[in-house]
């Protein structure tokens, strides 16, 4: 909007007055434009059976590459169960739980660069800095699961320390120095100190604690869903007040297939896909909103931060597709995904 100029002079004086009233006017203050992310491109990672693999969709041409992996390392596949992938630098880290291995790649052009080897069905791994990462494994069997964080270098990608932790180890959650690590056959969050890499202490639980992320707010959002238990929870609390009467615990039928716990990027919208249904929360909800957001439960869900799309994979029968929403849940597409598409991962 531009302003006349009125044909006068103005003192000093009151060239100061009314720059200082102008700057205390609220309604002519001009807030700061956020930035805003930018998507080329989503990496969808398929779990697979026999084979894991990655899945390039370019968002300009709608094409999908299968295999980026495959494609780009002479037909190499991966290897069973490719649970997650994470970026670090200019490297992808793609963990392959079957094959108790992390495969590195460039992420220019997907090539292989070094095998991460010696862990126990590894599942989530998050950056601390440029030089160090945490990855989550599983030890033993069902239902007798322990679980370990191993200290990665990323320069030289090796294991430097294991940190016994809860059973079943998932997701975890890096914040204000503190390491949140879930455990999907426990009742506890374990807290490492990334200072010092050890153990500072634990936040009590409901069961089955696996899927984890902060909001806008500051407040850590658990999703708690334990195989044969009765009863599933979202719970919320502040980092500086962890005990169980601090804790906001919204209750809800207990199912297998209930996960996916998402956020857009501002932190504003809570995403869960449950067996009833994929909803959307406020930062402030104590209960599941009155009806989903989409009728029907996701294999895998993300959010790209560039537009808030919702991508999500549905199923694990080697005709799966990935369904893309607007915001609202309104279906926009689909295209093919490989076996299992459990994680998006948007550049």
């Amino acid at each position: 909007m531009k302003y006349a100029i009125p044909s006068f002079r103005l003192t000093a004086t009151a060239l100061v007055a009314l720059a200082l009233t102008t700057a205390c006017d609220p309604a002519t203050e001009i807030a700061p434009i956020p930035a805003v992310t930018v998507t080329n491109s989503v990496y969808v990672i398929n779990e697979g059976s026999t084979n894991g693999a990655v899945s390039l969709y370019d968002k300009a041409t709608k094409m999908v590459q299968a295999d980026r992996f495959a494609a780009a390392n002479s037909g190499r596949k991966l290897g069973p169960f490719l649970q997650s992938m994470t970026v670090v630098n200019d490297n992808g880290y793609l963990v392959v739980n079957g094959a108790d291995e992390v495969q590195v790649v460039k992420m220019a052009d997907f090539t292989a660069v070094t095998t991460i080897r010696g862990l126990s069905q590894p599942r989530f791994l998050v950056a601390a800095s440029a030089d160090k990462a945490y990855l989550t494994e599983w030890l033993g069997g069902f239902p007798n699961y322990t679980g370990r964080v191993s200290v990665i270098d990323l320069k030289t990608n090796t294991v430097t320390k294991q940190i016994a932790v809860g059973s079943a180890p998932d997701e975890m959650l890096l914040l204000d120095g503190r390491l949140y690590v879930t455990a999907s056959y426990g009742n506890a969050l374990t807290v490492i100190n990334t200072t010092t890499d050890a153990v500072e202490t634990t936040v009590a639980m409901p069961d089955g604690p696996k899927n984890i992320l902060r909001d806008g707010k500051g407040n850590i959002w658990v999703l708690c869903s334990k195989y044969l238990a009765t009863t599933d929870y979202l719970v919320r609390f502040a980092p500086s007040a962890t005990a169980v009467g601090q804790q906001v615990r919204i209750a809800f039928p207990s199912s297998y297939v209930n996960g996916n716990l998402r956020t857009n990027a501002a932190g504003s919208k809570i995403y869960a896909s449950l067996g009833s249904g994929t909803y959307v929360l406020e930062p402030t909800a104590t209960a599941l909103p009155a009806a989903p957001l989409i009728r029907r439960n996701f294999y895998g869900l993300g959010i790209d931060p560039q537009d808030n799309t919702i991508y999500a994979g549905t199923g694990f029968t080697g005709r799966d597709k990935v369904i893309r929403y607007t915001m609202t849940g309104a279906p926009i597409d689909s295209f093919n995904a490989v076996v299992g598409p459990n994680g998006f991962l948007f550049r």
